[in-house]
Parts: C-alpha cells; structure tokens; sequence
C-alpha cells in the first residue's frame, strides 16, 4: 500500500512540474523589465538566474527583457551541438510587433570568420583543441546580419555600429554559450508604449550547404574506403553522428508583451 502511495505522490508531482512547465511557456507573458547597467558583453551577471524560459527543442535557456526604450535578450546554451550550430552559422532572433508567428525583423549573430580545421590528433589532446576552436571563434566576430529593421539597411554591419544594436557571445565558467542582444524598440519596430503581444523566434541555424556538402563528401569517402577493404559500410563514428546533427536547424515562436516600469 506504501508503494501504491508513493507511485501515486510521484504522478501527481510530475503531472505538477509539467502543468508548471505548460503554464511557463504559454503566449503573452509579459517581458522582465531590464536590469539596471547591462553590459552586452556575452556574461549572464547582471540577469536574474535562472533565466525565465527554456525551450526543449533548441535546448535554450532564455529571458526577454526591455526599458522605456530598448529590447533585450539572453541566451544561454549549455547544449553543444546547439552550441556547435551557433559557432558555425549563428542564432537568428526574428521580432515581430503585429504578434504573428512569421516575418518581421531578424537578426543573427554571432558570425564567426574563417576558422582552420584542427589537425588529427590523439583522443586527449581534441577537449584542448575544441575549447582553443571555440575560443578562436568567438574572437573573429566582426559583423552581425540584419534584414527588416527600421532605418538599418538589410545585409551584414560592424557589431560595433551606429544603430544601437549590440551583440555579444561568450563562454562561461560552466561552458554555456550565453548570447546577449540589445536593440532600440524603434529599430526593432515596436512603438513607444506597445501593448499588444510581440512575436519572437528563436533559431539556431544549420550548416550552411557548403558546409554540408563538405561534411557529406567525408562520409561517403569513408564508407566508399570501408567497402573497398572488404569490410561493411563504416558506421558513422560519435564524431561524425555530431557533425550530421548540425545539418539541421532548430527553431522556436513565443509571444510575449513588452514590460512596465516597476
């Protein structure tokens, strides 16, 4: 009968969490007003903890935040093949004031440069080169990609610009890619005093088809090589399983109304 109870105690405690969970995640819950001095610098410091929402098909922690006149947004991500979709091709966040869940104004950051492959290497010696890779990454930025913004012309611009907006993404201790964005509501489209739903979305982007075809042409030179050994096909390693992973993007729509001075 014991048992029986506490089966039953841990229903309700998950039917609890998830209901939680639910009422978390639905449209329309107002933004968190700004803290106070935010340096857009890739650190979660100044941000409450934990951060308001997480989105289980990105795997992105997330708050959305304004003043009287800007918007803010941080990301934190502590999965890494998201981690690895951002590094190669950036996370776009789109913001539509008319509330609908399409269009409306994007932007994707970070945009890593050119970065050299890592050599083959011992097993040991990849955890080393991996945090060096990331590391490089991040310091290459130089420009983000905007499309539909007031007053901005569509295309790449310096992430130091005269528009306003700043960007930033960085690791921290626990090795999660925080992201953070700032944009003026006038560039971003929302009038002063908006108070209908604004739409969001969130994506982590893919490969880019160069890329893709790269990673492709490597497999099936492997399992071109594994058959002509006489061997079956090779099955695709941990490494390579990852790399295939990144050939497809992520994405998320909330909506959410802009806060009140508190």
């Amino acid at each position: 009968m014991n048992s029986i109870k506490v089966r039953m105690a841990g229903v309700a405690l998950t039917a609890a969490l998830l209901w939680q969970v639910n009422v978390n995640a639905q449209d329309s819950e107002p933004n968190k007003w700004a803290p106070e001095n935010i340096h857009i610098d890739g650190q979660a410091t100044e941000w409450p903890k934990p951060l308001q929402f997480y989105n289980n098909d990105t795997k992105l922690f997330y708050t959305i935040a304004n003043n009287k006149d800007t918007l803010f947004l941080i990301v934190s991500v502590p999965d890494k093949i998201s981690q690895q979709r951002i590094l190669r091709s950036g996370l776009s966040v789109s913001i539509n004031p008319t509330g609908k869940k399409k269009g409306g104004a994007m932007i994707t950051f970070p945009l890593v440069g050119e970065i050299n492959n890592a050599p083959d290497v011992p097993q040991e010696s990849r955890q080393k080169l991996a945090e060096e890779w990331r590391r490089q990454a991040l310091a290459n930025v130089k420009e983000i990609r905007v499309e539909g913004l007031t007053g901005v012309t569509d295309g790449n611009i310096p992430v130091n610009n005269t528009n306003g907006i700043r960007t930033a993404a960085a690791f921290d201790a626990a090795g999660n890619l925080v992201c953070e964005l700032a944009v003026p509501l006038s560039v971003a489209g929302i009038p002063a005093g908006y108070d209908k739903p604004v739409a969001y979305r969130f994506k982590v982007n893919s490969l880019s088809a160069t890329e893709r075809r790269e990673q492709e042409k490597i497999l099936r030179e492997k399992q071109a090589k594994a058959s002509k050994d006489g061997g079956a096909p090779a099955m695709p390693d941990e490494e390579t399983r990852m790399k295939m992973m990144l050939f497809f993007s992520t994405e998320f729509w909330t909506r959410q109304t802009l806060a009140a001075h508190p």
